[in-house]
């Protein structure tokens, strides 16, 4: 008996492990430098506590369009931190006892190629930044986790001169008109791989209470993403990671 249900219980094992090996991977066929963008780009980030924070930028391009949306998510230890999940109007605690709320640029995914604004039980939620690169921006709220989202702005996508890099920001600060944002760019390796760089780009100085105010540009923090094929939470789809150059 005992033969017959170790027999049954390998076939059940192979038979999920030969469903997870046939799912198929789309592979990378780039027709613009802005495919280099898209992927499933992982990084972790060292937070001062026991475990790294590991960060996903899930990253969609459709070049003929110039669309680009990203769906991102923060998490340790498996556990998501960022955005909360909870939906619309709810609010819950973190692991440190303070009090989040909704992301409001929170969209719930599972998989079924389709944003929804309710749980099902199937999926979880995660940050959406979608914009028109040289077109539509907007209203952007850092991805970080917060009782009250007070903070957001309205930005802008455009493509640099170098045509692969994106700088995606707007005004933070209406008294001094100063500007703050990110620079999204693929990086090529010698050995064909691709990572993806994120930048951040705020001004020296807008506090007057800090001294003489600065509105020079200067690098904050500096992530640079690999890419893993990993199944997308939008629609379910494992794409090929970029590799070799435009």
């Amino acid at each position: 008996m005992k033969a017959i249900f170790y027999a049954l219980a390998l076939t059940a094992v192979l038979v999920l492990a030969t469903g997870c090996s046939s799912q198929s991977v789309v592979p990378f066929e780039p027709t613009s430098q802005l495919d280099y963008h898209d992927g499933y780009w992982v990084t972790l980030v060292d937070t001062g506590g026991p475990a790294p924070m590991t960060v996903i930028n899930d990253l969609h391009i459709d070049a003929t369009t110039n669309e680009a949306k990203v769906y991102a998510q923060s998490k340790i230890l498996g556990q998501v931190m960022s955005p909360p999940q909870v939906g619309p109007g709810e609010c819950t605690e973190d692991r440190n006892g303070e009090t989040v709320c909704f992301h409001p640029n929170a969209v719930y995914l599972n998989g079924s190629g389709e944003e929804l604004m309710e749980a099902d039980g199937t999926g979880e939620w995660w940050v959406k930044h979608a914009w028109i690169i040289d077109g539509e921006g907007y209203d952007n709220c850092e991805m970080r986790p917060q009782e009250n989202y007070d903070d957001c702005i309205w930005v802008d996508g455009v493509l640099l001169d170098d045509g692969l890099t994106i700088e995606i920001g707007g005004i933070i600060d209406s008294g001094t008109g100063a500007w703050s944002g990110n620079l999204r760019t693929p990086l090529f390796h010698e050995d064909g791989t691709v990572t993806y760089n994120v930048t951040r780009r705020e001004p020296t100085n807008i506090d007057p209470n800090e001294g003489e105010i600065d509105l020079t540009l200067k690098n904050g923090f500096v992530l640079e993403f690999s890419c893993e094929e990993e199944a997308s939470d939008f629609d379910n789809l494992i794409r090929s990671c970029p590799t070799g150059r435009p």
